[in-house]
């Protein structure tokens, strides 16, 4: 058997497949309102409560008082006592004068003089309430805040915003490797005597 010498190389073709896939961006900014107000004020002067008892008067009236009163009082428990002396003076100087009346008048003067009259009468203390005062304000005094058309609001407004960037895909196909076949002959004679 003789064998020949050719040998057969044969290469597949190639097809190459690029892809790029479809890209979708968004970007998005809310709207946005911002306000400014200038916000009404109140101004509050507070004064706390405060409760006054003025309990002087109560204890006068059951005979505790201070030095100025007492000697006050005393004054005019005295010069009231001299008025009701000179009175009773007066009067006796009078009945004595008028002898035209006939009578002892020395002799009733000193009747009278020798007995004392003694009033009884039932009383209590103190006789005046003790005086009661409430002190302490609350005043409120309000600031306006209109200011012309907008009455002190003022705003500002951005809208909102949106931004779409679109890529498509893509798909490119290429021969990456071209077919060919490849004959290779050797000269070489060979015999196969193996049959």
């Amino acid at each position: 058997m003789i064998n020949m010498g050719l040998n057969i190389t044969q290469t597949y073709a190639k097809i190459g497949v690029d892809r790029s896939p479809s890209r979708l961006q968004i970007q998005a900014r809310n709207a946005s309102l911002e306000i400014r107000q200038k916000h009404a004020k109140v101004n509050m002067d507070i004064e706390l409560p405060r409760v006054e008892i003025d309990q002087y008067e109560s204890f006068a009236s059951a005979g505790l008082k201070n030095n100025g009163d007492m000697i006050k009082e005393g004054a005019q428990k005295g010069y009231q006592k001299a008025y009701e002396y000179i009175g009773k003076l007066v009067q006796d100087g009078n009945a004595l004068a008028a002898i035209e009346n006939g009578g002892n008048p020395i002799a009733e003067i000193a009747r009278r003089d020798s007995l004392k009259m003694h009033e009884f009468n039932i009383d209590f203390i103190p006789k005046v309430a003790p005086k009661i005062t409430v002190k302490g304000e609350l005043n409120f005094d309000p600031e306006k805040n209109s200011e012309g058309v907008n009455n002190g609001v003022d705003g500002k407004y951005t809208p909102a915003d949106l931004n779409i960037n679109y890529s498509p895909s893509q798909v490119k196909v290429f021969l990456s490797q071209y077919a060919s076949i490849k004959f290779d002959y050797n000269n070489e004679n060979k015999i196969n005597t193996y049959v």
